[in-house]
């Protein structure tokens, strides 16, 4: 057993039980059932002409589905507080496919996930268990807007004629079980809990996750989206599948909503990865339409192998990030922060931004680095409770200067007119708990933009995931300890981001925490749009090529 805060973790379960057995034995049967209606010969032919275009788009729209899954999860992850950063939740998805198919559904998958998420970052696994059931709620809420729209498709197309030949006998049984479960869950999410049990603890965080979800719309909104796109995914899966390996033409409207069916079917965790009942339903379905069963179940196996394959691409990262987190386990969970915001003639800007800095708890102390101001900015900084430092001008040197100040355990760069959310510091320490990330940074916003500067988020994903940098004006933490290691804030006059970003690499993971600044669009509102971003873009350019410091400095600040 192991302690998970102040809750124990589940004993990892034996990997031979009676119940996988029955699932197996029920994944046999049900093949071998799905086998005996078809022609063996069409089977094969099916698979031999098989599109390698079409299949290889369906691979990477599983992948898409699995990302659009993260997101979800993610979403809800922050609903209950206990978002890392955007890779772990990334990574801990693929580890949760590997799971799903290993631990045969999405319960024993959901649990190994968050047991795992759990442990490596350190949180109690009651509150993380928490994120799951609002997790499957999006995604149910997903599968019933996709159902509707298929259903309205196929209504449109006269697919439904088909559906005259199906019992319905005995269905209101199911109808009503599926009923008494979801009002016992509902009345368990939303009995006031007691004590400080962990069922007390994951039903609270339900409730207080739940209840941020559905009073923002914003939250909510992300969390469907994000559903619906992995639930399309997911059918779009097996259409491509039967595209590839069909040899006739497909009445893809009559039978759009057979697509969300099989896959929903595929998820039953009572079979290996869904095998079998997948089968029979793509036999079933398809066959009301005049689609060969050979091609169905042609479409269904491959459908079926891109699955193990994402998971044993799951199994590899599960792995090799198991392997990480145990070379870095140990380190104390940071708690204070130590702000240090550089500053010259900042005086109308800094009142503020020191402001929303101190709404922040965790944040131990303010450090004012003024580089020989003319203004009153000194003694404001004085006034305002912040501790000033006098230091030559020059960005790095002052922050240099400042951290070297700094007793927080995070050190926490800030520009004078870049404002904190009030979330900033508690995601800051909770992206910390990944104990192979050494810094991070926050994503970022212009508050006072025109339409022109629109899609910053995006150009932090792509600058953070396509180089491993991030801009000053993203508020940069780093673990006091490891900003020693390295030898401090470079001495730079500009791009001293860059440089730090660099020497942060060679010892540790960079992450994006999730939250996001707001920084001034001055610069832009001075020299113009279109001028600015050419000059960042010949500065960058420089500093690659190899220019100096001061050379990239005198381009920068050129009137």
């Amino acid at each position: 057993m192991q302690i998970l805060g102040s809750v124990t973790a589940p004993a990892r379960p034996p990997w031979f039980t009676w119940t996988r057995v029955a699932c197996f034995g029920t994944t046999a049967a049900l093949l071998w059932f799905a086998f005996r209606s078809i022609d063996g010969a069409a089977f094969f032919q099916a698979l031999r002409r098989t599109h390698l275009l079409w299949s290889g788009l369906a691979f990477a729209v599983y992948g898409m589905a699995l990302a659009a899954g993260a997101w979800r999860w993610h979403v809800a992850l922050r609903a209950t507080e206990r978002l890392v950063h955007a890779m772990a939740t990334w990574r801990l998805a693929l580890a949760g496919h590997f799971y799903f198919i290993a631990l045969l559904g999405v319960g024993g998958g959901d649990l190994a996930k968050s047991a795992t998420y759990a442990r490596w970052f350190r949180f109690p696994l009651a509150e993380v268990l928490a994120a799951a059931p609002l997790d499957r709620v999006l995604s149910f809420g997903a599968s019933v807007l996709i159902g509707v729209l298929a259903v309205s498709a196929a209504m449109a197309g006269g697919g439904l004629k088909a559906l005259s030949q199906v019992n319905w006998q005995g269905s209101m049984w199911g109808t009503t079980g599926l009923g008494l479960l979801l009002v016992i869950l509902t009345v368990w999410a939303l009995w006031g809990p007691q004590g400080e049990g962990p069922w007390a603890r994951t039903r609270r965080a339900i409730r207080s996750g739940g209840a941020r979800l559905a009073t923002s719309p914003r939250a909510g909104g992300s969390g469907l989206l994000a559903a619906t796109i992995a639930q399309g995914a997911l059918s779009a899966v097996f259409a491509l599948n039967l595209l590839a390996v069909a040899n006739a033409p497909i009445p893809w409207a009559q039978l759009a909503w057979t697509f969300p069916a099989i896959t929903t079917l595929g998820a039953i965790p009572f079979t290996f990865a869904g095998t079998g009942v997948r089968e029979v339903a793509a036999v079933t379905f398809l066959g009301w339409y005049g689609m060969p069963a050979g091609d169905a179940m042609a479409a269904s196996l491959l459908t079926m192998g891109m699955r193990l394959a994402w998971a044993a691409m799951g199994a590899v990262v599960t792995w090799r990030e198991q392997a990480r987190q145990a070379a870095v386990a140990g380190p104390p969970l940071a708690r204070t922060l130590s702000v240090i915001i550089p500053t010259l003639n900042e005086e109308a800007a800094l009142p503020e931004t020191v402001r929303r800095a101190r709404a922040n708890p965790g944040i131990c102390e303010i450090i004012v680095v003024d580089g020989g101001s003319r203004d009153g900015t000194r003694e404001l900084a004085a006034r305002l409770g912040c501790e000033v430092l006098a230091s030559p001008p020059g960005r790095g040197r002052q922050l240099r200067l400042g951290a070297a100040r700094a007793t927080g355990d995070v050190v926490l760069l800030l520009h004078a007119d870049t404002w904190l959310p009030s979330d900033a510091a508690a995601a800051a320490l909770n992206c910390l708990r990944d104990g192979s990330v050494v810094a991070g940074g926050f994503w970022k916003v212009f508050r006072d933009g025109n339409w022109m500067m629109k899609g910053s988020r995006v150009r932090c994903a792509l600058r953070f995931w396509g180089n491993g940098r991030m801009l000053g004006d993203q508020a940069m933490f780093i673990r006091r300890e490891v900003l020693e290691q390295i030898g401090g804030v470079p001495d730079m006059p500009l791009m001293e981001e860059f440089e730090l970003c660099r020497r942060l690499r060679t010892v540790g993971r960079l992450a994006l925490a999730p939250a996001t600044v707001a920084t001034s669009a001055r610069r832009f509102a001075r020299l113009g749009v279109l001028r600015t971003y050419l000059r960042m873009w010949r500065v960058t350019l420089g500093y690659r090529w190899g220019a100096t410091p001061v050379e990239l400095a005198r381009l920068y600040e050129k009137d």
